[in-house]
């Protein structure tokens, strides 16, 4: 009788913090909403601030792949020969969305510490903070986009319907850096040091993702320990569609989309519950 009221009252608190839970992130959303205007005026900010001085502006966000695949194309195709057909093209689907990430995690880790005077100041929901270094970063990686599939019409292996997947492809792997940018951003409010370690983790995660190489090129075992990297499905999300020319598999999809509810779960509650002591440690 005793362990019969003991395992309601536990279920009865589980069922309570999760309610709790429930509603931190509902009221949460909705202030994200509501201040839906401050979004948008630091995304074009963040764009204005990136391009200031230049003067080529928002040009250099599609010259760029173009400027990358030139020398990709000369470099591996007269010094080092691999043998791999449209390499440049390869290697560009999978290092796009790789800076795509990358960005978004260096711009997150300072998006509250380095607004601390705003902080203080005013009130509105933290999480537009980091929301708004991940949109314009996606902003950049969409048109950062267009001339690489320009130059797989023209010189790759050309398009086919299977590039409709592209917009699926980009919208489930925001997700998926949405989470990991609010995780990163709420660390490094309490640990300084954080922002440095990330550096080396992401020089080694770029090693052990496939993007200078595929999957198909690496031994079975090698292909088990590589499968163990998230950004592995989402580099095939890219690849498949551009490169190869046909959907991702059904697998990769589901295991990317699982990835990135659990992602952008994890990171926004791990960022709610901490948000009230900011203000106090920026």
């Amino acid at each position: 009788m005793v362990i019969a009221t003991s395992n309601s009252s536990a279920l009865q608190m589980n069922a309570t913090q999760l309610m709790i839970r429930h509603t931190t992130i509902t009221t949460s959303l909705k202030e994200v909403y509501e201040y839906r205007s401050l979004l948008i005026n630091l995304v074009v900010t963040e764009l204005r601030l990136r391009y200031r001085r230049s003067i080529l502006g928002f040009v250099w966000t599609m010259l760029n792949p173009l400027l990358t695949m030139s020398v990709i194309t000369v470099v591996f195709s007269t010094v080092f020969r691999f043998g791999v057909e449209d390499f440049a093209i390869l290697l560009l689907a999978g290092l796009l969305p790789w800076n795509f990430f990358e960005q978004s995690i260096s711009s997150s880790l300072m998006s509250i510490v380095g607004k601390g005077s705003l902080i203080r100041k005013v009130y509105f929901p933290k999480a537009i903070l980091p929301l708004a270094t991940v949109l314009a970063n996606l902003i950049n990686f969409l048109f950062a986009l267009i001339p690489l599939l320009f130059l797989v019409h023209i010189i790759g292996p050309g398009l086919n319907a299977s590039i409709l997947f592209l917009p699926m492809a980009c919208l489930i792997f925001f997700v998926f850096v949405t989470g990991f940018s609010f995780f990163f951003a709420c660390i490094n409010v309490f640990f300084r040091d954080f922002s440095h370690m990330t550096d080396v983790l992401m020089r080694a995660l770029f090693y052990a993702s496939p993007i200078l190489y595929t999957i198909d090129f690496m031994p079975d075992g090698m292909r088990k320990f590589l499968l163990l990297n998230p950004l592995s499905y989402y580099i095939a999300c890219f690849r498949d569609p551009i490169y190869h020319r046909h959907l991702p598999s059904l697998e990769t999809v589901l295991i990317a989309v699982s990835l990135s509810v659990t992602s952008l779960i994890i990171g926004f509650l791990v960022f709610s519950r901490y948000e009230k002591h900011f203000v106090i440690r920026v």
